[in-house]
């Protein structure tokens, strides 16, 4: 059974549409960086999978790791090692790429 269940928001909107998509910000990069660095790593308690529009499209790419209601925006393919070494690993979200206005909310 997988300890953490991570959703990449890969949802793309037409570049007529005013509004931001992680599509639009490398998200396909982003979850292929993260399938290999999974792959790579040897983690069996993470299961990667695609989202559409997680509703946090001003801080794509976003990732929400549902498993512990940890929301990640603003992430590149550089994040990655960082996000699978301490998160995954050794259980400490990344906070510096934490969306702040939905951890609030969780939190209140």
């Amino acid at each position: 059974m997988s300890r953490y269940v991570v959703y990449v928001c890969t949802n793309t909107r037409s570049e007529t549409n005013p509004k931001p998509s992680c599509g639009r910000r490398g998200a396909d990069a982003l979850f292929q960086a993260m399938k290999d660095g999974l792959e790579k790593s040897g983690l069996d308690t993470v299961e990667l999978d695609t989202s559409s529009c997680l509703g946090a499209c001003e801080n794509g790419c976003s990732i929400l790791v549902h498993s512990d209601t940890t929301w990640y925006g603003g992430v590149t393919e550089a994040d990655v090692p960082e996000i699978i070494e301490q998160h995954f690993k050794n259980n400490r979200p990344v906070e510096r790429l934490f969306i702040k206005r939905l951890m609030r909310r969780l939190a209140s």
